[in-house]
């Protein structure tokens, strides 16, 4: 069953959050518990706005670390796709130890096209990329 409906409400002029379908549970003017399908309103809108904005303050962190020289361009990359350290070294097949000494600059620089090219694979970008942050 498809909604014929137009929604204006703002939420679907925000690309971050997208049109996506909850189910609401509540009780009705009788005390019956009932189902209903909807999108997110108001409610959850505020939430999601404020984890959005936190996410976009961490990778503008990573990559003010990356600039000054105290961090290597994975770990801007990670955030910006939002895993953890675990889950991107499953990712790229390198190992966890490995990925953490590929974090600092000094490790990173001395790394081979083919270490670079699983990172890269990984996030969706080129090595060049990769190399270099804007």
């Amino acid at each position: 069953m498809e909604n014929s409906e137009e929604n204006t409400d703002p939420v679907y002029k925000n690309k971050n959050y997208g049109q996506y379908r909850e189910l609401f549970y509540s009780y009705d003017e009788n005390g019956n518990f009932q189902k209903s399908v909807g999108f997110h309103g108001t409610t959850t809108r505020v939430p999601l706005e404020q984890a959005w904005d936190l996410f976009n303050e961490r990778i503008e962190e990573a990559r003010q670390k990356v600039l000054a020289g105290k961090a290597s361009p994975i770990v801007y990359y990670m955030e910006k796709i939002l895993a953890d350290p675990m889950g991107l070294s499953m990712m790229a097949g390198v190992s966890l130890w490995k990925l953490k000494l590929h974090c600092r600059p000094a490790f990173f620089k001395r790394l081979s096209d083919k270490t670079l090219a699983k990172y890269a694979e990984a996030f969706n970008i080129t090595i060049d990329q990769l190399k270099n942050i804007e």
